[in-house]
């Protein structure tokens, strides 16, 4: 209890000294339409200042370094290579942001910025768009565009691509039931829709996105008359030391639209959760007491473990931690397990298998569906 409120007072000692203020902003840059998100960072030590925009016919983050002359004046620059490509002086007065943009050869044009009206840009997605309101614009300007055709256990599936990123998925196609597309495919807009604002604000301040940082794959793996399960894959780099990867598996019921988690589907002590949100003691006290050492022996049973005996080996598979959180994917055949390591260990995160009839006495009895 000491520690606890040791680490309160000093929380919200630091907060009595940090003040955050952020501007949402639209206007022009020249003759082209700009969104910019402009963050001011104040403490007893330091000011400090950056800034993301966009324009409207890209949607494609560049995040600019800033420095504050005084409360009302700002300097933006975007500086790859350390070589500035462009800036912006920009004054604030009342709520207006005036000045200009330069590029790297001093062409000048004028920039005029004001709040966002964010009544323009209402939404009844169910996206949180708390942390990066601007998204909000973003979604508004997306344009899906219908691909290919593929099929899977005789059921056609629609992919669509988007006009500002790379950024595929899929919709239920014409020989679905019109309830199963009714209620699904809004589902699957939903995360395409969050794919694609991923894609578009994955950018770095070392060189200008291309719509491209994220390599996403996405693949169908179990299909019947109830049950829906895919798996995305995902390898990015959007600036910072080093590229990362993960995937995530996903299983959606298609006769109410309920997406399982893997709580959800498997039930190793009687005490599981999958609120992570509302519980997180009670959800991480289970994964690491049942839901680690238990599905950690089942995979043992048949993959047969052994610690590494060099130093310099990281895949350690015996380790309860890294099967704390692993990433799964429900298949035809079972369902696929991958540990996760930490960083410099990705390379040990392979999948696993295990069969479904190795999983029966671990179901989850809230699961509606048998294992096959």
């Amino acid at each position: 209890m000491k520690k606890r409120l040791l680490y309160l007072f000093i929380f919200y000692s630091t907060i009595s000294f940090c003040q955050e203020k952020i501007y949402y902003l639209e206007g022009t840059l020249g003759k082209s339409t700009i969104f910019m998100t402009v963050q001011v960072y104040k403490s007893d030590r330091e000011t400090s200042l950056n800034a993301v925009y966009f324009y409207k016919n890209s949607l494609k983050d560049i995040k600019l370094e800033g420095k504050l002359k005084d409360s009302n004046n700002f300097t933006f620059y975007f500086k790859p290579g350390d070589i500035v490509s462009e800036k912006f002086y920009l004054k604030k007065s009342g709520n207006t942001f005036d000045g200009f943009w330069y590029d790297a050869k001093n062409k000048q044009l004028a920039v005029t910025l004001k709040p966002v009206n964010f009544d323009n840009y209402k939404s009844n997605i169910k996206i949180r768009f708390d942390d990066e309101r601007l998204n909000l614009v973003k979604y508004k300007f997306l344009e899906f565009k219908k691909q290919k055709t593929t099929l899977y256990n005789n059921k056609e599936f629609v992919w669509y691509s988007e006009k500002h990123c790379d950024s595929d998925f899929f919709r239920l196609g014409t020989n679905f039931s019109e309830k199963n597309k009714t209620l699904i495919n809004p589902i699957l807009e939903q995360i395409h829709i969050e794919n694609t604002l991923n894609q578009l604000g994955c950018s770095s301040s070392f060189e200008y996105s291309n719509g491209q940082g994220i390599e996403s794959n996405t693949t169908i793996n179990y299909l019947n008359a109830n049950l829906l399960g895919f798996q995305t894959s995902d390898y990015w780099y959007c600036g910072g030391a080093h590229p990362d990867f993960g995937s995530s598996g996903y299983l959606i019921d298609l006769n109410n639209g309920k997406k399982y988690g893997i709580d959800d589907i498997l039930a190793f002590d009687k005490s599981v959760t999958g609120d992570s949100e509302n519980n997180f003691d009670a959800y991480s006290k289970y994964r690491s007491d049942y839901f680690a050492p238990k599905l950690l022996a089942v995979i043992n049973s048949q993959q047969h473990f052994e610690k590494p005996k060099n130093e310099d080996d990281y895949c350690d598979y015996t380790n309860e931690e890294y099967w704390d959180f692993p990433s799964w994917n429900y298949t035809e055949k079972g369902i696929e397990f991958t540990p996760i390591f930490y960083r410099a260990a990705r390379s040990c995160e392979e999948a696993f298998l295990v069969p479904f009839e190795k999983l029966k006495n671990y179901k989850n009895p809230k699961f509606p569906y048998e294992f096959k």
